[in-house]
């Protein structure tokens, strides 16, 4: 190779080892806390500096620094870079923030409707901002959105800031805040515009609670947007205010677009829970049926010891979410441990729903049982009239960090109408769950049920009381907490009782390691000791709520067997 090449390859080995020379290092010193994560972002933000352009870029670190201390209200900080000599590409950057700027004096002026209106005196009572406390530029831009923010929501269309200024005065520690807020009028809610590819009015009347004339309100839009969504009917929901066509006395027209589901809809699904093993489902639904707002569904689950399919027509009568009326039938076929069981069902259902979102089923039911039980070979037929009341509340979604679902049932039956049995049956569930801090989560249940009959065995094991089980008694089997006859079957009972307190702790964002203890009884005197299960789990958070796997002992045994819970589903 000639001395030219030999130049050509020098000259590019050179050139790219300055091109790989090593950035400088800025390493933080004085700052703490909050300070030092905003100094941080910053300096991030600062190009790659080589050692040799430092003193070129020496003020632009400055300036950083200085900018990011400012915007927390410290206006005269000191900084000095420090230039390892031994090591050129490490390089301190040593601070005193100083003495922060305070807020010396808040104005907040406001003019408009919203002078009048006391959910702005309200937002003014916990503002944001605060004389005394320390100059954050952030706090302040977020106290100026959230005037905006509450004037957009209640109907202040033309709401705007006359003035809003902060004046710092940096070697006095003080700055002065004025914003001065004209909201202008209040609109109000218009007529309401709907486009629709069904017929709904008789729908909408009952859903839609908003007048002509009334304040506008951006939370009860959202209101009938999800209730509209709720009633199944629709597959595309908007209600969107016309701002822009407003009237002269200020009222908003509101446009409700709606899109019908298709006439049929089938679902598929499985499922898998350790009380049943493998399981999966089909329904068919169609949500629309005619003008009146009538509905049918039905689905059939199979699994292993349990087939059932179940026909259900929806009747609206008024408001289609609070109150209808269902009327519903069934078949289900069980085959599990001592329990063979064939049963036919017909039902009546009222449903409402009062203010506290408290439901109530009334119902009457009819039922065919062909069972046997243990060594119990049997049928059954009873006419039952009964009420239930239900309600479920939750906050934080798939992953609730508060709620409780509670259930109450009361159902009876007399031979003189048709039945074969007089009996008196309640059952009621009561489910909490709090959190203590962001990681820490209780949970706790009571369930408890009771039949009044002459003889428990004179009623269908659909009637009788077991426990044990992945919801109720972990560390038993399903169901398998019950009197037993001489050959060790099952019996079932006129009582059940079960008790749970579980502690979920989170140990990632979709991961809870947990430790519970629960303890029941099935019983006809309450003579037997109650069977207690105790063990650990984890549950992990899906876009179909959690899954949930538990190892129990039931400890109150001699032997403590143990077993696996495997559950999915959400919480409450």
């Amino acid at each position: 190779m000639s001395k030219k090449w030999w130049g050509i390859l020098a000259l590019m080995l050179f050139v790219g080892l300055e091109a790989r020379a090593e950035p400088v290092r800025l390493r933080l010193a004085g700052l703490e806390g909050t300070l030092a994560d905003n100094t941080r972002v910053y300096l991030n933000q600062l190009p790659a500096i080589e050692a040799e352009q430092l003193p070129r870029f020496r003020r632009d670190i400055i300036a950083a620094v200085e900018d990011s201390l400012q915007a927390l209200g410290y206006y005269d900080p000191e900084v000095n870079l420090v230039q390892d000599p031994d090591r050129p590409t490490e390089v301190r950057v040593e601070v005193a923030a100083g003495e922060p700027v305070r807020i010396r004096q808040l104005d907040v002026l406001l003019h408009g409707d919203a002078a009048a209106d006391a959910q702005f005196e309200l937002l003014l009572d916990g503002f944001a901002l605060r004389e005394g406390e320390v100059l954050n530029h952030e706090t302040y831009e977020s106290a100026k959105a959230s005037l905006l923010s509450l004037a957009l929501s209640r109907g202040y269309f033309d709401a705007g800031y006359r003035q809003s200024q902060v004046r710092v005065h940096p070697w006095e520690r003080a700055a002065d805040v004025v914003l001065s807020f004209d909201s202008g009028p209040r609109y109000r809610f218009g007529e309401l515009k709907v486009d629709s590819d069904r017929p709904v009015e008789r729908l909408l009347n009952p859903l839609v609670d908003l007048r002509p004339g009334e304040p506008y309100l951006a939370s009860r839009l959202a209101e009938l947007s999800r209730s509209l969504s709720s009633t199944r009917y629709f597959r595309q929901v908007e209600v969107l205010p016309q701002v822009g066509e407003a009237d002269e006395q200020y009222r908003v027209p509101l446009a409700v677009v709606l899109r019908a589901k298709a006439d049929n809809e089938v679902e598929l699904g499985v499922g898998m829970s350790t009380d049943e093993g493998p399981r999966t489902s089909v329904s068919w639904e169609k949500p629309w049926i005619n003008s009146l707002g009538h509905s049918f569904n039905t689905s059939l689950k199979l699994s292993a010891p349990k087939q059932d399919i179940t026909f259900v027509y929806k009747i609206p009568r008024g408001h289609p979410l609070d109150n209808y009326y269902t009327l519903q039938g069934g078949y289900q076929r069980l085959d599990q441990d001592d329990t063979e069981s064939d049963r036919l069902v017909a039902s009546v259902h009222r449903w409402d729903k009062n203010a506290y979102d408290w439901t109530r089923d009334v119902f009457i039911r009819s039922e065919y049982e062909s069972y046997t039980q243990g060594q119990q070979e049997d049928d059954s037929f009873l006419l039952i009239p009964g009420i239930s009341y239900s309600r479920t509340r939750v906050r934080g979604g798939l992953d609730p960090h508060w709620g409780d679902a509670q259930l109450a049932t009361l159902e009876f039956s007399e031979p003189w109408w048709g039945s074969d049995t007089r009996f008196v049956r309640f059952w009621g569930r009561s489910k909490w769950l709090r959190s203590l801090a962001d990681d820490h989560r209780l949970i706790a249940r009571a369930e408890q049920g009771a039949v009044w009959v002459d003889e428990v065995y004179d009623l269908p094991p659909s009637l009788r009381f077991f426990t044990g089980g992945d919801l109720t008694v972990r560390g038993f089997g399903y169901e398998s907490i019950t009197p037993l006859d001489a050959n060790g079957d099952r019996l079932g009972a006129k009582y059940a009782s079960a008790l749970s307190l579980e502690y979920d702790y989170r140990v990632a964002p979709k991961w809870r390691l947990a430790t519970f203890v629960d303890t029941g009884t099935a019983t006809n005197d309450y003579s037997e000791a109650w069977k207690v299960g105790t063990g650990v789990g984890v549950r992990w958070l899906t876009p179909v709520g959690s899954i949930r796997l538990d190892l129990a002992f039931g400890v109150s045994e001699d032997d403590t067997p143990w077993r696996l819970h495997f559950t999915l589903g959400p919480e409450l």
